[in-house]
């Protein structure tokens, strides 16, 4: 319960209204650094990312904004259904999530099985078709992120984390961007 009410406290966009005249392109890049934030957090503390990636997952449709489900989810809705939210985005008719791998690559990480493969070609398939929408901080993340287990240093770890928190930071942060700093016990500062 402690984790459900945490989530519905941080929430980016707590009502639709609070959307309007939003650009589908920034929505698109908040959904690119979200599922950047999910696996660092699946690699840190596999608990949390499974209840996170479950409540995402639990409405599998992506159909509509739903104030009782998480940041994530509704980001995705909002750039899966463009349509459905004309009248309220800035629209950008050449931005396509694949929906049926998007849901697999959430349900492995729900199930606690997160499939590190499938995940890159993922994110290399949003890089290709969000185009200049992902920025270069984004990529450096992406394979930063895709060598965690690898080559990497705990300090360089850190180093990512403290990056991943900078580029997301707003106004408002989301769920996710609080459960990152929560369970790698990073703030972001200024450099």
């Amino acid at each position: 319960m402690e984790f459900i009410k945490s989530i519905i406290e941080s929430r980016m966009y707590r009502r639709l209204e609070q959307v309007k005249g939003t650009d589908v392109n920034t929505l698109a890049s908040l959904v690119y650094d979200h599922l950047l934030m999910l696996r660092v957090v699946y690699y840190i503390d596999k608990k949390s990312a499974v209840k996170y990636a479950k409540e995402t997952i639990k409405q599998q449709n992506f159909n509509g904004f739903r104030q009782s489900m998480t940041d994530m989810y509704n980001l995705l809705t909002l750039v899966m259904q463009q349509r459905q939210y004309a009248d309220k985005l800035f629209n950008n008719w050449d931005i396509v999530i694949p929906e049926l791998r998007l849901k697999r690559v959430i349900r492995a990480v729900a199930d606690g099985e997160l499939d590190a493969r499938d995940y890159d070609q993922l994110l290399m398939i949003l890089y290709r078709r969000f185009g200049r929408v992902v920025t270069s901080d984004q990529m450096w993340l992406r394979r930063f992120v895709q060598d965690w287990h690898k080559r990497i240093s705990r300090m360089d770890r850190n180093q990512a984390i403290m990056r991943i928190l900078q580029t997301v930071r707003r106004p408002i942060n989301t769920d996710l961007y609080m459960l990152l700093q929560k369970v790698s016990k990073v703030s972001p500062g200024t450099e």
